[in-house]
Parts: C-alpha cells; sequence; structure tokens
C-alpha cells in the first residue's frame, strides 16, 4: 500500500494511492485509515514530504561495497539531519556560495510506525511503518568543523524524502539508482547493506526512542562523493519497488 501526504488549495491532506488516485483519509495515517469520502487524481495535487518527522537517523558506512569486501565489518556510523533539511518530491534543493562541494546520496529510508525504545531485533519489524525514498544532500567539510556531518549535512533542503510511503515491500535485494542530468551515479543493491532493516530498528531504539513519523536513512553506495550537483541540475533516485524522488538544484545567491 502506497501512502502520501498531499496539498489541495493549500490544504494538506494525508492519502492512499491506488491507481492515479489519492483517496483522503480523515487524519494522519500514523492514527488511522478511515477514508474521508473526497478522492483526487494525483498528477493535479502537489505531493509532500510523506512523514514529518521528530528526527532523521541516519547511517554511514553501512554499504559493503562502499567500505570494501572485508572479514568482518564495524558498526555503521550513526548521525542526525534535522527536520528542517526535509523538503519533497519536485521541491528545490537550494546550494549557496558557501557549499562548494555538495552532492547527493540515494538512500532506502524506514518510516517509524510506532514508538520504539529498547526493541528486540526479532520484533522489528513490528515498528517498521513503511519505506520512502531519501537523499542525504551533503556539502564539503567546511572549515574542518562539525566533524563534518552536522553542518555539512544539516542545511535547508538538504533531506528530500518521498515521494510516498510504501508499506508493502521486501527490502533484501532492491536495486537503487542516483542520476544527475539522465547519467548514472551510483548503482547498487540494498542486499550490500551491513545492518538490515530489523538490526538497524533495534539498535537504534537501544540509543533513542524512535516515534511515529520517524525517518532511518539506512546508508548509502559506493560513489556518492562522485555525485556532485550544480545549478540547474536535475537528481532522480529510484528505488525498486517504491519509485522515484525527483528534485532540481538551484544556486541560492547569499
Amino acid at each position: 500500500m502506497k501512502y502520501a501526504r498531499f496539498q489541495v488549495n493549500k490544504v494538506k491532506k494525508y492519502g492512499i494511492i491506488r491507481d492515479n488516485l489519492l483517496f483522503e483519509l480523515k487524519d494522519s495515517y500514523f492514527l488511522t485509515s478511515e477514508k474521508s469520502g473526497r478522492k483526487y487524481n494525483i498528477n493535479s495535487v502537489r505531493l509532500l514530504p510523506p512523514t514529518i518527522p521528530s528526527k532523521i537517523v541516519a547511517l554511514g558506512y553501512n554499504y559493503k561495497d562502499l567500505v570494501g569486501d572485508r572479514d568482518q565489518y564495524d558498526e555503521p556510523v550513526i548521525f542526525l539531519k534535522p527536520p528542517s533539511a526535509v523538503i519533497g518530491h519536485d521541491d528545490i534543493i537550494e546550494i549557496t556560495s558557501l557549499t562548494s562541494k555538495v552532492w547527493t546520496e540515494v538512500e532506502l529510508c524506514i518510516v517509524i510506525g510506532k514508538t520504539a525504545r529498547n526493541v528486540n531485533e526479532e520484533k522489528a519489524n513490528n515498528y517498521i511503518f513503511g519505506y520512502t525514498i531519501g537523499n542525504d544532500v551533503t556539502t564539503s567539510n567546511i572549515l574542518k568543523r562539525d566533524h563534518h556531518l552536522a553542518r555539512s549535512k544539516g542545511w535547508n533542503t538538504f533531506c528530500p524524502i518521498g515521494p510516498w510511503i510504501e508499506t508493502e515491500l521486501i527490502t533484501d535485494n532492491l536495486k537503487l539508482t542516483n542520476t544527475i542530468n539522465d547519467k548514472v551515479f551510483q548503482e547498487s543493491s540494498t542486499n550490500m547493506r551491513i545492518y538490515n532493516d530489523k538490526k538497524i530498528v533495534s539498535h537504534l531504539s537501544t540509543i533513542m526512542t524512535l516515534y511515529p513519523g520517524d525517518v532511518i536513512m539506512t546508508g548509502t553506495p559506493k560513489n556518492a562523493e562522485s555525485s556532485v550537483i550544480n545549478d540547474d541540475d536535475l537528481v532522480t533516485l529510484e528505488i525498486e519497488g517504491i519509485g522515484i524522488l525527483s528534485n532540481k538544484v538551484k544556486l541560492k545567491q547569499r
């Protein structure tokens, strides 16, 4: 099942997608599945980020093709991206003169469905609402500050997610690609991940409480830093079984 947030006449709504129709729900899909009785053609509405997370938790170095073939793999790096960085499908990624080199990273994202704390790995799937596509937009370390992660990954518009949430998905072996202006820069499969969904949710829930709507970016494969973007570029991320997340890039004058 596909779930989406969308906007009609400046009003923000939640809905279920069937074919090209959006069936409006009475409230957030984290709270209800009851329909309002109204429906819309998906091409007539603006798609919004499919969730409003209290936090975005991201994993680094979680792909074997990125870290290289090893007998034993280290625990992935964990960092946070601010909710203020979130934008949706067809929204604009803004870069500035201060973000000299900016690149994009395709990521399968877990969307949490209910409060998770100290979750057993075998029960972790019960806390997953579904999956969406994420773009961990990143810039070079500025003045060698913030250990690369906070400032480099936290700029406004640096976390596109969408276009919707897919709840019926087996994520063990999904193709994912990162394309800029029709040229493929990243191409891999989720079977290259070191930590899978259950391991990720269980592990993170022992560190911090995860709330409904929170997003976990599960890492990116090799060649991210070569996926450099510039003014007027078009970034297209695709994950098998979910769809396409597309964003234009604009240079914002400061």
